[in-house]
């Protein structure tokens, strides 16, 4: 009774997957296209401002280089900060203090809340690019098994089908293994270079942050 209920429902065929899977690919080449536009906005003038940054720090203007850090972050969109304009605001305000707030551990502690924080926007939907690519293959595989279900059922209910009806059956249902893994590609791939993008600005701003708390805490 039950293997008979199960049965009917894949009656249906593949012609649902196909459709679900064309509705995947339309919500990740929408937040490609929205990673891409935040990546670019948030990295554009980042090298110009690093170098300004740590030329400012290394002549011991912090009141400059925190007035840079903070014009860059107001330019910047709130959905699209920058981890290393978020590091110098963090650090440079407690530059030249004569308090424990100079201390290492604690400037080390202010940077990385920054780092953090931002670190948690650039990986937004990230998540959802890596799923997609690492499922779509197994949903269109399931449609292909749908369809073979169903070509095999045509083929045991229609008198006289013979091998040209499994075969048309069969057809139909590996497109949407082929479907599945045609989406799973691009989304892979965005997945993994916005991936690096991410981690090779959290590595700048770990970097940056080590060498201004350096420069904060020599007096320098």
């Amino acid at each position: 009774m039950l293997q008979k209920t199960f049965l009917g429902l894949t009656m249906v065929g593949a012609e649902w997957v196909l459709y679900f899977l064309i509705l995947i690919s339309v919500v990740y080449v929408a937040l490609i296209i929205e990673r891409w536009m935040f990546y670019r906005s948030a990295t554009q003038g980042l090298a110009d401002f690093r170098f300004q940054i740590r030329e400012m720090a290394a002549k011991g203007n912090w009141e400059a280089g925190s007035k840079v850090a903070k014009d860059r972050a107001a330019g910047l969109s709130d959905r699209a900060p920058d981890p290393e304009s978020s590091v110098a605001i963090a650090l440079l305000e407690n530059a030249g203090k004569k308090s424990g707030q100079t201390n290492p551990e604690i400037l080390s502690e202010l940077a990385q809340d920054a780092v953090l924080r931002t670190k948690n926007i650039w990986e937004k939907n990230l998540a959802i690019l890596a799923t997609i690519g690492s499922n779509s293959p197994f949903v269109g595989l399931f449609g292909t098994v749908l369809g073979i279900i169903k070509a095999f059922n045509d083929l045991s209910t229609q008198a006289g089908a013979g091998a040209q009806t499994v075969s048309s059956g069969l057809s139909e249902a590996l497109v949407a293994t082929a479907v599945g893994i045609l989406v799973a590609i691009p989304a892979g791939v965005a997945f993994n270079l916005f991936q690096r993008l991410g981690k090779s600005a959290m590595n700048e701003a770990e970097a940056l942050k080590s060498f201004l708390i350096g420069k904060i805490a020599s007096g320098n």
